[in-house]
């Protein structure tokens, strides 16, 4: 006769389960770097927009455009306004824009809503707030992220320079 072997039930070698307690431990640390990469992404992508409105801003700037009329600071951040809409949709929330001048090229107080003079130096800065977009990284990120872009230029001398 032959010996027949006994199967023993033995729970520690008992491999059912073991796939979803594999896949509970894996998917939090997954979705956190996905959420973490779209959340770079989005501030990476707002960063690149603010910092090129700043630079349309002040390349508009520095034409002297809207010197003789007086509307000026208005005509510059017209120009720069476009580019953040597609950040803040039409509303225009969560964007501003400054323009600023500085009269003894880059040092000493600036002239605020100013885009002075010929051979002055103007700065346009464009500044979106924004909170962050996922749940699970944007918990531990601050409740409103602000992304800064500025750019100085001489002004072109459509005039004397004083």
């Amino acid at each position: 006769m032959r010996a027949r072997r006994i199967s023993q039930y033995r729970p520690w070698r008992d491999e059912a389960g073991a796939s979803a307690l594999e896949v509970a431990f894996i998917l939090p640390v997954l979705l956190a770097m996905l959420f973490g990469l779209v959340e770079f992404g989005y501030n990476l992508f707002a960063r690149s927009t603010v910092e090129k409105a700043a630079q349309v801003g002040a390349r508009f700037a520095v034409t002297g455009e809207g010197f003789d009329t007086g509307n000026r600071v208005a005509l510059i951040k017209d120009a720069a306004r476009p580019l953040t809409q597609v950040l803040s949709g039409s509303t225009g929330t969560g964007v501003t824009i400054q323009v600023r001048s500085y009269p003894n090229g880059t040092s000493g107080a600036a002239t605020e809503d100013s885009g002075g003079d010929p051979c002055q130096t103007v700065e346009v800065q464009v500044d979106y707030r924004y909170a962050p977009l996922t749940p699970l990284v944007g918990s531990l990120l601050p409740p409103e992220i602000t992304v800064t872009g500025r750019e100085r230029m001489v002004n072109e001398p459509w005039a004397v320079c004083k």
